[in-house]
């Protein structure tokens, strides 16, 4: 484990350009079939929605299993890294989400979670959202698939398990400006937030930190110390407004969000969910299940839409 965040892989290898992550989704969007001239073409906050959808996924999971907030934040920091590198088709959501969470368990020190009832917690998830499905049934995975699926997550991260989060910057905060428990509390909220966000993407978790507690203390009079404690401390304050920017944009977008019943009827998650491709059937000979790709076909897909973003490129000029 790093001795701090700086020393980090999460730092050395698992922060993303803004520009470089808009540019794969946008490829990715650009590979997805068009299943009907009429309908809406994805926008960049459809994409924003659906990853919003599978971070519930995993919340729900966590909660229903009744794991420790960091375990969930851990696990949702996973599937956002995830599918940041590799296609939505490339592995089933729902085959990804709770591998994320049964991996995160063991690396925050929760304990190896029980099989059958990550399974369970993870049927009582898919029975909640399967309105939404454009295949209903019954959970189509095993723990044996969460297990395969594990190895292949652990590879594809190269073993860069530990996430800092902006929940110790958080704690350190609390103590240094004498923060109250309403406020803490509101902050704490946020964070949460954030993480359906591309923030732990994008932002080091003290930044992340500092723009919840500047939200949460918007009408508070915390702000005025706050402020003056980044001019003092030489902190990029435009970077702090960026996140700021970033979880206004979220909450933006949950105004339109339909997935959560009952308040909604779920009609255009559900038509978003329709358009994004299913995974690739493995070959018949592979132990892999259907929706988990062995990696010389990930590798294929990866090169057909970078093939593809290229081709726009020279068409467009840009992507």
């Amino acid at each position: 484990m790093a001795a701090s965040y700086w020393k980090s892989s999460q730092f050395d290898q698992w922060l993303f350009d803004r520009q470089e992550l808009m540019s794969f989704r946008l490829r990715d969007i650009a590979s997805w079939p068009t299943t009907n001239s009429s309908s809406s073409p994805i926008t960049e906050d459809d994409y924003l929605k659906i990853l919003i959808f599978y971070s519930n996924i995993i919340q729900h999971i966590g909660e229903q299993y009744k794991v420790r907030q960091q375990v969930i934040a851990t696990a949702i920091v996973y599937m956002k890294r995830f599918y940041a590198r590799y296609p939505l088709k490339s592995i089933d959501p729902w085959l990804l989400c709770p591998t994320c969470l049964f991996l995160a368990a063991k690396v925050e020190e929760f304990s190896t979670l029980n099989h059958q009832r990550v399974i369970n917690a993870a049927t009582i998830t898919f029975k909640k959202y399967v309105h939404l499905l454009s295949t209903p049934g019954e959970y189509p995975y095993v723990i044996k698939h969460i297990l395969e699926c594990e190895f292949y997550l652990l590879e594809i991260m190269d073993c860069c398990l530990i996430i800092y989060h902006p929940y110790r910057s958080l704690d350190m905060y609390t103590r240094e400006f004498q923060i109250d428990s309403p406020l803490f509390d509101a902050a704490w909220r946020i964070i949460n937030d954030s993480l359906k966000t591309d923030a732990p993407l994008l932002y080091p978790p003290y930044e992340i930190a500092l723009a919840c507690l500047l939200l949460a203390a918007t009408y508070r009079d915390k702000i005025a110390m706050l402020k003056q404690y980044m001019i003092e401390a030489q902190i990029d304050i435009e970077r702090i407004y960026e996140v700021v920017k970033l979880l206004l944009k979220h909450y933006e977008l949950m105004t339109t969000y339909d997935a959560d019943l009952p308040n909604h009827d779920g009609k255009q998650i559900k038509e978003l969910l329709m358009k994004v491709p299913k995974p690739k059937s493995a070959s018949s000979v592979s132990s892999r299940p259907s929706s988990q790709p062995s990696e010389q076909q990930l590798q294929m897909n990866m090169q057909q839409q970078n093939g593809h973003g290229l081709q726009q490129s020279n068409n467009n000029g840009n992507i």
